[in-house]
């Protein structure tokens, strides 16, 4: 009995002492939240990214040869996944499990320059998709996750619902992060595919060329305000993402199948993604300048750099 009194102390406490924190020194006790809160959480794998180029970057990446051809398959998306082409505002590169959402500077979802959003996928053990189903977190009635927007998409002249995806209401954030559960039924009808679990593969399946360099990603990285390296270092611990290191408040988690890097400071307005690293299919030696961004290539491995992008924008 002793024993259950002090752990519903213990836990009340850690509630009352987060409730006190504010935002801007609040930080993520791993081991507390471990320690005191359930284990059947949902699990959790990356599905993909996106983020918006300037005007010489985005033309760039459309029309150069190699890209095209040799690292990467790029489609318009929904519905036919068709080539690109010069009045093409957006434009999606495919992997095997994972693939990356190019924006233009003048896209139709009229997201800024310099703005990114990452998006994973959930999954509960043994329950099928349904419009009532909710992510299972480590700590109940938590602020994290706790919005939801469910998406349709028409395929063959009919609304099938895609997704379901949870997020953690946020203001005059630069850097989305949302987790979805995904229809299966959706693939049934896109791609006439009987499955009884939606499968990242099963998505990319028709889009993904093996013969091209890229694969998937491996790791991404950012560097984020106060706030937003709360919201996502919670959303993932709430979620049982495992913390591999922590070194000077920079977080390095395993978040499904990718690294998860986040890189606090006080000295920017808005976050960003500085960095991505990707599996490549074959071995290659090559840099890639794409207006402000540049591919490097080494071995079997392709590092992305948003630097020179984020120079010209904060």
């Amino acid at each position: 009995m002793y024993k259950v009194i002090l752990l519903l102390m213990l836990v009340l406490f850690f509630s009352c002492a987060e409730k006190q924190q504010s935002e801007r020194n609040s930080s993520v006790n791993y081991d507390q939240v471990d320690a005191f809160f359930g284990d059947d959480v949902s699990q959790v794998l990356f599905d993909h990214l996106y983020v918006v180029l300037d005007s010489v970057s985005y033309a760039q990446l459309t029309q150069n040869t190699f890209l095209h051809k040799s690292y990467v398959a790029i489609d318009k998306g929904f519905p036919n996944f068709e080539a690109i082409d010069k009045k093409t505002s957006s434009c999606y590169l495919r992997g095997h499990t994972h693939y990356i959402e190019v924006l233009g500077p003048n896209n139709q979802y009229q997201e800024p320059i310099g703005k990114s959003g990452i998006g994973f996928s959930l999954s509960n053990k043994g329950e099928h998709f349904h419009v009532g189903v909710k992510p299972k977190l480590k700590k109940n009635e938590t602020p994290y996750l706790s919005a939801s927007e469910t998406v349709n998409m028409p395929i063959n002249q009919q609304e099938i619902t895609w997704f379901k995806a949870f997020y953690s209401p946020t203001k005059n954030t630069n850097l989305h992060t949302w987790y979805a559960f995904y229809n299966p039924l959706f693939l049934n009808s896109l791609h006439q595919l009987k499955q009884q679990r939606y499968s990242r593969k099963a998505f990319l399946k028709k889009s993904y060329k093996k013969e091209c360099l890229f694969k998937d990603i491996k790791s991404i990285s950012m560097s984020c305000t106060v706030n937003d390296y709360n919201r996502i270092a919670q959303e993932m611990r709430h979620l049982g993402c495992q913390l591999l290191k922590e070194e000077n408040k920079k977080l390095t988690i395993l978040s499904g199948d990718i690294l998860i890097r986040i890189h606090p400071t006080d000295t920017i307005k808005f976050s960003h993604i500085t960095q991505i690293k990707c599996r490549l299919n074959a071995l290659d030696n090559r840099i890639i300048q794409l207006g402000n961004v540049t591919i490097t290539n080494e071995g079997n491995e392709s590092t992305w750099s948003f630097k020179n992008l984020n120079k010209t924008i904060y």
